[in-house]
C-alpha cells in the first residue's frame, strides 16, 4: 500500500522539518485539480543547516540568536507577491561561517518538471544582502522521507530527516505519471512504495562576525489561486526556532496590498498582541468552522493600508496563512447553493459570515456585527426552495422555460441591465438529462407570480435578497 498520506501528517506534527509547510495551498499557474485551477507553494523563514554535497540537513544553532525580524509581504496587482525579510542576528561566539537556507515547497498540481538545479519555477528576483553586501547563493532540492507504516510511527520517530540522494530520487517529468500520486513528491524506483515530499532551497554561506549581523533577502513569487479564491499566501515562520533560544526576540509582521482586498488570516498564532491597521477600515476577530479557521482575523487591505503586528520573544508553533474573506462566505453567489442567514427579531436578514464573540459577523451592503441575543442563524439551500436567484452580470437577456430543459417552451424572457441585480425567489434546484447525454442544472424560480426554470449556466444563487 502506498504510504503517501503520511506526508501531510508529518507536515502538521513536526515543526522543525526540512521544510516547514502547510499541506493545502493552491498557487500560481493554472492546472486543473478537482475542478480547481491551482498550485501549491509554501515559503519559509531562513533556517540553519549543514551540507553534505547538495543535501541540506537542518541544525539547531547554539551560538547565534535571532534578535530581530521584520517580515513584509505585499500582495501585488499582477498576481505576484513580494516578500522582504530583515533579520538582525547576534553571534555570541567568535567569527564563523554558517550555512543558511530559505525553502519553498514544490509546486502542487502545476505538473511542472522538476528543476534539478534547485531553482523554484515560480520564484523571481531572489536576493541576499549580508551586512549590507550582496551575497551569492546556491540552489538545491531538499526532501523529507516518509516510509513509515502508520501515523503513530511518524509521531514517535525522530530520524525522518534521512539525507536524500538526488541521484536516486525521481520526480514529475522523469518517471511515468502513473508512478506518482501527486506532482510535488519524489519516488525512488528502487524502493517499492517509497515517496518523498520535496522543496526547493536557496542557500548561502553567511560569514558571521562576533556580535551583531544583518541578513536581508527579497523575492517575488506567484500567489496561489483556485475556485473560490484568487490568491493565497502561506509563509512558514517556525524555522526561526532553530536559532539559539528557539525564538526571535523582536518580531514585526507587515502586510500590504497594491489593490483593495479583504483578507482573513489564521489568528491563533498572534493572540499574544493586537494587530494594528494603519489606514481605513476595522479589524474583526472571528471564529469560524471553515477548515483551518477556528480562530481568524479579518482586515480590509485597501490600497495604502498597512496591517502590522509586533511581538517580543516570538516562538511560533504555527505558520502564517492569508486568504480572501470570501472563503468564509457560504452562499455567496456563484460559489455555493447553500448558505447561512442571520435573522433578527424584527425580521431583518443578513448574510452570516462568522461568529465574533457575543456577536455575529454579517454582511448586507457592508460588514458589521449583530448581537447573538435575539437573533438566529438559519441554513438556506437552493434544493429546498430557499434563497434567491440572480442572473449573471454579463447576461442581458435570459429565457425562463416551462420545464427544466433546453427543449422546453420559453415562457418569457428576462431583461438584465447589470446595474442593480434583481433577485427571484428560488423554488428549487433540479437536474435534467439533455439530448447530448449530459445533465444540466436548473433553478426553479418565481417571477412576478409566474413559475419557470432558469439554467444554472446563466444564473447564480444567494442566501439573501440584495
Amino acid at each position: 500500500m502506498k504510504k503517501f498520506t503520511l506526508l501531510l501528517l508529518l507536515l502538521f506534527n513536526a515543526h522543525w522539518l526540512l521544510f516547514n509547510g502547510q499541506p493545502s495551498m493552491f498557487n500560481g499557474q493554472p492546472s486543473m485539480f478537482n475542478g480547481q485551477w491551482s498550485m501549491f507553494n509554501v515559503l519559509a523563514n531562513d533556517g540553519v543547516y549543514y551540507t553534505s554535497g547538495n543535501v541540506l540537513v537542518p541544525l539547531r544553532e547554539t551560538d547565534i540568536s535571532a534578535k530581530k525580524e521584520v517580515l513584509e509581504i505585499t500582495l501585488c496587482k499582477d498576481s505576484f507577491a513580494t516578500v522582504t525579510v530583515d533579520y538582525t542576528f547576534y553571534n555570541n561566539s567568535e567569527d564563523k561561517t554558517v550555512t543558511m537556507a530559505f525553502e519553498a515547497a514544490a509546486p502542487y498540481n502545476a505538473w511542472a518538471p522538476i528543476n534539478r538545479q534547485g531553482s523554484h519555477p515560480f520564484i523571481e528576483d531572489f536576493t541576499v544582502l549580508f551586512n549590507g553586501e550582496p551575497l551569492p547563493y546556491r540552489n538545491a532540492l531538499v526532501g523529507i522521507t516518509a516510509n513509515f507504516s502508520s501515523s503513530e510511527d511518524a509521531r514517535n520517530r525522530k530520524d525522518y530527516l534521512a539525507p536524500l540522494d538526488p541521484n536516486e530520487w525521481k520526480g514529475y517529468g522523469e518517471v511515468a505519471d502513473s508512478l506518482l500520486p501527486m506532482d510535488d513528491v519524489l519516488i525512488n524506483p528502487a524502493l517499492p512504495d517509497s515517496f518523498c515530499s520535496f522543496a526547493y532551497a536557496y542557500y548561502f554561506d553567511a560569514p558571521f562576525r562576533k556580535g551583531e549581523n544583518r541578513v536581508r533577502h527579497t523575492y517575488r513569487y506567484r500567489m496561489s489561486w483556485g475556485v473560490g479564491r484568487d490568491y493565497e499566501v502561506s509563509y512558514t515562520l517556525t524555522p526561526v526556532t532553530r536559532w539559539r533560544g528557539g525564538q526571535v526576540d523582536d518580531f514585526t509582521l507587515r502586510i500590504k496590498s497594491e489593490t483593495d482586498r479583504e483578507i482573513v488570516m489564521n489568528d491563533s498564532l498572534f493572540l499574544g498582541a493586537p494587530f494594528k491597521l494603519k489606514g481605513i477600515g476595522d479589524i474583526y476577530q472571528l471564529q469560524s468552522d471553515y477548515w483551518g479557521y477556528s480562530q481568524c482575523l479579518f482586515a480590509p487591505l485597501m490600497e495604502g493600508n498597512v496591517l502590522e503586528w509586533h511581538s517580543t520573544n516570538f516562538a511560533p508553533k504555527e505558520n502564517l496563512h492569508i486568504e480572501p474573506l470570501y472563503v468564509l462566505k457560504g452562499g455567496v453567489r456563484g460559489l455555493s447553493n447553500q448558505g447561512r442567514v442571520v435573522v433578527t427579531k424584527d425580521g431583518s436578514e443578513m448574510r452570516y459570515i462568522a461568529d465574533s464573540g457575543d456577536n455575529y459577523f454579517i454582511e448586507v451592503q457592508d460588514y458589521g456585527l449583530v448581537p447573538k441575543a435575539g437573533a438566529k442563524v438559519k441554513l438556506r439551500e437552493a434544493t429546498k426552495g430557499q434563497g434567491f436567484v440572480y442572473l449573471n452580470s454579463d447576461i442581458r437577456k435570459a429565457n425562463v422555460r416551462q420545464k427544466p430543459s433546453l427543449k422546453s417552451k420559453v415562457l418569457f424572457t428576462l431583461d438584465n441591465d447589470g446595474e442593480l441585480p434583481e433577485g427571484y425567489p428560488c423554488l428549487g434546484f433540479v437536474s435534467h438529462k439533455e439530448a447530448d447525454g449530459f445533465y444540466k442544472w436548473w433553478y426553479k424560480v418565481n417571477v412576478n407570480g409566474k413559475t419557470g426554470y432558469i439554467s444554472e449556466e446563466i444564473a447564480n444563487w444567494d442566501s439573501i435578497q440584495l
